[in-house]
């Protein structure tokens, strides 16, 4: 096992379950009378502020990375990607949304490919396969049909959201591993820079009105439990992971979700379903099996060289 490998891989996995949480809460506060975009606002703002003060008690320094074009231009696309899934909510049924969203994961590892000189060799491509059709099961119940019902504007937005996220995740890496980024301090900062970002569409949508119980709980719940420790925790993370495996273990948050809807929305998974779960956790098994060999490791840990996966 290398050095850093297996925390990086347990911290990266409990962020993407975090993140898998977030899908009945958000689906909760929307109910609750908030307009997507205000919601996605109010959830950065709430916990921009709560990690920056964390970051500045711990001693980070963060002048120097909110000077910084890359956090912005991160923040940029984490803002789009946000501000896709949740406007497209509207047009686009869910299972549809699941597959398209998390196309991201293709996307990161053609970047890490293209960007990174990653090498994904034939456990990840194994892995990225799996992950992709193991979702499309899990999200479908193994109707594929229903991809029928989309509709354009929504299916759009989901990819604009897919693609801006695998931009993240490698341009994040990237300067992670080149400008040696703290992960407490660089988090906070992007989360900030995300919350700006989405201002404005939230100020078109109507501005900020007074929130339910339900929303207020929805908004607190996303910005400490879905925003300040899961950014965190990913971010220690791509210290040590490559872009593509990064990507893969993110799919956790598909398999949680739909846990969760079955446990506590009385949500049917047929065997198809939990097939597809299966698959996606071999994936992630595939995935955290090339990066505990010594061989794949992150382009931080391997320089001045490239990164070399099996």
């Amino acid at each position: 096992m290398r050095t850093g490998a297996g925390a990086a891989i347990a911290e990266t996995a409990l962020a993407a379950a975090l993140w898998g949480t977030s899908f009945p809460v958000v689906a909760w506060g929307i109910q609750g009378g908030l307009a997507p975009t205000t919601f996605v606002f109010l959830r950065f703002a709430a916990a921009a502020p709560v990690m920056l003060l964390m970051a500045k008690a711990m001693g980070k320094r963060l002048l120097p990375l909110l000077k910084s074009r890359a956090v912005w231009a991160i923040g940029f696309l984490n803002a789009v990607g946000f501000l896709g899934q949740f406007v497209g909510q509207q047009y686009t049924e869910a299972s549809v949304a699941a597959l398209l969203v998390n196309l991201s994961v293709v996307f990161a590892a053609v970047g890490g490919v293209v960007f990174l000189g990653e090498r994904l060799g034939r456990a990840k491509i194994a892995g990225v396969a799996l992950a992709l059709g193991g979702a499309a099961l899990v999200t479908t119940n193994g109707d594929l049909a229903s991809f029928a019902g989309g509709q354009a504007l929504g299916d759009m937005l989901y990819m604009l959201a897919a693609v801006s996220w695998a931009a993240y995740i490698v341009y994040a890496k990237r300067e992670t591993d080149r400008s040696g980024w703290d992960p407490v301090a660089a988090a906070s900062c992007i989360i900030a820079a995300t919350a700006v970002f989405v201002l404005p569409p939230a100020m078109v949508a109507g501005g900020f009105p007074r929130l339910s119980s339900a929303s207020a709980a929805a908004v607190a719940y996303t910005a400490v439990l879905n925003t300040v420790v899961p950014y965190i925790l990913y971010q220690r993370g791509l210290k040590y992971l490559s872009a593509s495996s990064s990507a893969i273990l993110l799919m956790i948050q598909v398999v949680v979700a739909v846990v969760i809807s079955v446990a506590f929305l009385h949500e049917s998974l047929t065997a198809a379903g939990w097939i597809g779960a299966l698959a996606v956790s071999a994936a992630i098994l595939l995935a955290s099996g090339v990066e505990f060999r010594s061989k794949s490791l992150s382009v931080a840990v391997n320089q001045p060289g490239r990164v070399k996966d099996a």
